[in-house]
């Protein structure tokens, strides 16, 4: 099946379960549910179901840092799920989440979409209303790719976790890009990313909804440069209290720059006339003038700096071995 077909599929499944009640809808479970399911289905308007959160299984790579749907989730959800529950009892749940039956568990289902909304309304112990569909892995992956970039939901971080996880379970690189609506170039990136900040330090700093591409990338390659390490960055975030993930995320930046200065702390010193040695804690430098009457023991020294290095290096070999 071509892709611009899926896609097509998709959509209208993502927009069907966005529209509201419609008149005269059907008053049963869908007729294509497998037999399984039919028991665990009440029919609701606009061939939107609703069902025991209870029964609604995880699925797919995930998408989300701060929550993830399990079998018994604690009873005190975070903060957000909170405020969404209390959102959903005063209006209702507005927009329904998208399901499929599940494969391995008769009567349960997995969801492809709306996590949050499934542990609101398991919070408020009400069913969840759910839209249905038959949808394969890669058709399942599209459409929690496409409604996360239709609500703008994840950060960027997320997207960078997102990417990686659908490859992780063996999706290629195309249905990855697919799945997120992006280029293979931005998928090089979020993979950089992902490399390069090690998994401890970014589940420490959080999703950091308000940090874009460029804040990631400059901590990336902060670790790329070793201007950071995991041990150190994990304990600037020990001290960091009561921040939120954007404030964490520019806590550790803010690091980089304190290293910057360490790093320009250097100690010079002229042994001779034109000749300026440089130690550091990250190297050791050495330049001759080669002008005026330093230009003849520049050009001498050209000629045998390999050898004085060698010498040099042969000594210091004996010496330790001395020691």
């Amino acid at each position: 099946m071509a892709m611009g077909k899926n896609k097509t599929g998709i959509m209208a499944a993502i927009t069907a379960a966005t529209e509201g009640s419609k008149d005269g809808a059907s008053d049963r479970a869908h007729r294509t549910l497998p037999k399984g399911t039919i028991g665990s289905v009440r029919a609701g308007l606009g061939g939107i179901q609703e069902i025991d959160a209870n029964l609604i299984l995880a699925w797919g790579p995930k998408d989300r840092l701060d929550i993830e749907l399990t079998a018994v989730n604690s009873a005190a959800p975070n903060e957000s799920i909170k405020d969404l529950a209390t959102s959903i009892a005063d209006a209702g749940q507005q927009v329904p989440v998208l399901l499929r039956p599940s494969k391995d568990r008769d009567g349960h289902f997995e969801i492809i979409y709306g996590q949050r909304r499934i542990l609101a309304c398991r919070y408020l112990g009400i069913p969840v209303r759910a839209l249905i569909r038959t949808l394969d892995d890669t058709d399942a992956l599209m459409a929690k790719g496409l409604e996360n970039a239709g609500r703008a939901e994840l950060s960027y971080y997320e997207r960078v976790r997102f990417a990686h996880a659908i490859l992780e379970q063996g999706y290629s690189r195309a249905e990855a890009c697919q799945a997120l609506a992006i280029s293979k170039n931005t998928l090089s990136q979020l993979e950089r990313i992902n490399r390069l900040v090690p998994l401890a330090v970014g589940e420490a700093i959080g999703a950091a909804p308000g940090a874009g591409r460029p804040k990631w990338t400059t901590l990336a390659t902060a670790f790329e440069k070793v201007q950071l390490s995991e041990e150190g960055v994990l304990g600037v975030l020990g001290q960091s209290g009561d921040l939120d993930s954007d404030g964490r995320l520019d806590l550790v930046l803010k690091e980089i720059g304190k290293r910057g200065k360490q790093e320009r702390s250097v100690e010079e010193r002229s042994p001779v006339p034109g000749v300026q040695i440089k130690s550091g804690k990250s190297g050791l430098s050495v330049t001759v003038k080669r002008a005026g009457e330093n230009t003849r023991f520049a050009n001498w020294l050209d000629q045998n700096l390999d050898q004085l290095i060698q010498d040099s290096f042969d000594r210091f070999q004996s010496e330790s071995h001395e020691g």
